[in-house]
């Protein structure tokens, strides 16, 4: 029954029938059976609402929770809308939430797993929007993100869990986003190889990205690029790699053949590492240092104003490992500015780049050397290329003997001409 203990207040509502029963303050003592009883002059009905157990429960928590929103809004700053996490266009994670009822002091912050974010960009308290972007989403950035707005008159909190379903549902907008952006392959050489490389909008390791072809690969990227590295490769890598990016909706799938001349362009290219200018005081060492790549190895030779350049006792010209050229001038002097060249080729073919060197006497004002540079240049195959042999004195001629046994095969290296390819039926 009900309690007339408690300022209590009832209702009749004639239009509408709606008879209302209110309690001010609903509490854990108002747990029980409430029954309405109606009499007239024709007779008597009623009707009960039992409110125990887990049924008082829910109703106890509903009431507490719009007791505390009622306090929340009115009474001081608060979330008018709660954190949720956006995805755009542009593959850009955002965190936004609105806040309302504020004034001059209200005070905003960030939080991540309890420790304060220092955004870029201060909340815009005047339009009541606030953002904070997910540099690089990954599962790096996961995690409990928390907001808080608070004046002299309360406080108010929200809070997201950026973890399970939601990076769940992130990931698969990124991929769709970024599988729809998502460039033809390109090749690029590094030190130990070749890369391939997707640009996109947006590369994360988590996004549902598959490389098809390759045993000797390495996985990687950057935020606006996904790679695939074939270490070391050779005749045998040829054949067709793809990139496959799914969402729960869509596939995209980008493919390059490397089963001809992409393989073979990638095989002969100069990584890099020398610069375009160097300035250097006389009687210094000067070394001019190059990372490149090739199958079969690369030669590289080096001009200085157009004339090949004699490895001495001052000039030493070396090939380390096979992939690390450099020249090196020792006691460098007035006569050793110009322009160099080195080149690297192969049976493939080849490039060249040129670095324009300026010397300067010591006292002298270090010179603005500009370069007056061609750009790299792209030398086409020629089979057989021709190794220069090392200069020897002849050998003196022998007395005739018995002819001696075929000598065996010399390992390719310095000084060795290269063997003519045979031809692939």
């Amino acid at each position: 029954m009900i309690s007339d203990t408690q300022p209590n207040k009832m209702g009749h509502d004639v239009a509408t029938g709606i008879i209302e029963f209110i309690m001010d303050h609903f509490t854990e003592e108002n747990e029980g059976t409430y029954t309405c009883q109606i009499t007239d002059g024709g007779g008597k009905a009623q009707s009960s609402l039992v409110l125990i157990g887990n049924a008082f429960k829910a109703a106890l928590a509903e009431a507490d929770f719009q007791r505390r929103e009622y306090i929340r809004v009115k009474e001081g700053p608060h979330f008018s809308e709660f954190l949720s996490l956006q995805i755009g266009d542009d593959c850009s994670v955002t965190l936004v939430c609105k806040v309302a009822n504020l004034k001059k002091e209200s005070v905003f912050h960030w939080f991540r797993e309890d420790t304060e974010i220092i955004p870029d960009v201060k909340p815009d308290l005047g339009s009541g929007v606030c953002k904070l972007p997910i540099k690089e989403f990954s599962m790096k950035t996961a995690g409990i993100y928390k907001a808080t707005i608070s004046d002299d008159r309360g406080k108010d909190m929200s809070q997201i869990n950026i973890s399970g379903k939601v990076f769940d549902d992130a990931i698969n907008k990124l991929s769709q986003l970024a599988g729809a952006s998502a460039a033809e392959l390109v090749i690029n050489c590094t030190a130990t190889g070749i890369q391939l490389q997707c640009h996109m909008k947006y590369y994360t390791l988590e996004m549902n990205i598959t490389w098809y072809n390759g045993d000797k690969i390495v996985i990687g990227g950057t935020p606006t690029m996904a790679t695939m590295e074939v270490v070391e490769p050779v005749e045998k890598d040829k054949g067709k790699y793809s990139i496959v990016i799914t969402d729960p909706e869509n596939s995209h799938k980008r493919t390059l053949d490397l089963s001809g001349d992409g393989l073979r362009h990638t095989l002969r290219r100069v990584v890099g590492g020398l610069p375009d200018v160097v300035t250097i005081m006389e009687k210094k060492t000067l070394s001019l240092t190059c990372t490149v790549c090739g199958d079969p190895k690369p030669q590289v030779s080096w001009l200085k104003n157009g004339s090949e350049v004699e490895p001495d006792d001052q000039y030493v010209v070396s090939l380390d490992q096979g992939k690390f050229a450099s020249l090196t001038i020792k006691g460098v002097s007035m006569e050793d500015s110009g322009r160099y060249t080195m080149i690297v080729q192969n049976k493939y073919g080849g490039e060249s780049v040129d670095i324009v060197v300026s010397v300067y006497r010591h006292g002298e004002k270090i010179p603005e050397a500009k370069p007056t540079l061609t750009p790299k240049t792209i030398i086409p195959p020629k089979l057989p290329i021709e190794i220069p042999q090392p200069k020897t004195q002849p050998a003196p001629s022998a007395a005739p003997s018995t002819p001696s046994p075929a000598a065996p095969k010399a390992a390719l290296g310095r000084g060795v001409k290269s063997p003519t390819p045979s031809r692939r039926k």
